[in-house]
């Protein structure tokens, strides 16, 4: 008896220990987010992840169908000028070089 309390007990100890060290999952924006390249060649992230700058090359009509806002950048690194897009939103002309779509 005293042994099945001690391996009940360890395994117990390991389910703890398994839920501490266990990564955390990736967190990402729900929906897709469309422009059109200076080559007229439609892109699109499908659910970006949250608080991760994209590079894009993007002259034209952006779309955010995603469920998070959308920070469009003129500059690449999320740097420059910036224009807000919420969630649903369209813009009819953006020149932007990066996107982030940060966490709530």
């Amino acid at each position: 008896m005293k042994h099945r309390m001690l391996t009940r007990a360890g395994t117990l100890a390991g389910a703890a220990l398994l839920a501490l060290t266990a990564p955390t999952p990736a967190h990402a924006a729900t929906g897709l987010f469309e422009f059109t390249t200076p080559d007229g060649v439609h892109e699109q992230y499908v659910n970006p992840q949250d608080d991760t700058c994209y590079t894009i090359d993007a002259v034209g009509p952006v779309r955010n169908g995603t469920d998070r806002t959308a920070f469009l950048y003129t500059g690449t690194h999320c740097q420059g000028d910036e224009t807000r897009l919420d969630p649903g939103g369209n813009a009819e002309s953006v020149n932007a070089r990066s996107v982030v779509f940060p966490r709530p």
